[in-house]
């Protein structure tokens, strides 16, 4: 061979962008629901429960929630309101690190009315 230095660095060049990809550590899987008088999108992310996101629309007007460490508890999620001091919950009956279920249940909770919903997989 009469470039092997110049074979090396051309592979290396293809290369390099492959070598720093770093495969994501959790898998999103989406669910959506209804209950009365409110729709949810849910967005669990299985493996790294901090990244999941929940979206809760009751009057035309969605309000999006982040994930609460602080408050679980065994078989329970806890989101709260992602910005603004709204007195709201949201507890899903499914444990952070849980394989993802079928089907989860829920409560929202605001304004001293509570509102239950069912969620199910959904494809996005």
């Amino acid at each position: 061979m009469k470039y092997p230095s110049l074979i090396a660095a051309a592979v290396a060049l293809v290369a390099a962008p492959f070598a720093f990809a770093e495969a994501k550590a959790y898998e999103n899987v989406n669910y959506a629901g209804k209950g009365a008088g409110v729709t949810v999108t849910f967005v669990f992310a299985s493996g790294y429960p901090e990244a999941s996101k929940l979206t809760i629309t009751t009057t035309g007007k969605p309000m999006k929630f982040r994930y609460n460490s602080d408050a679980d508890e065994a078989g329970k999620m806890h989101f709260v309101p992602a910005t603004g001091d709204a007195k709201a919950e949201v507890i899903l009956k499914m444990g952070s690190y849980d394989d993802p279920a079928a089907k989860v249940e829920g409560t929202y909770t605001a304004g001293g009315k509570d509102l239950t919903f069912t969620l199910t997989k959904s494809k996005k």
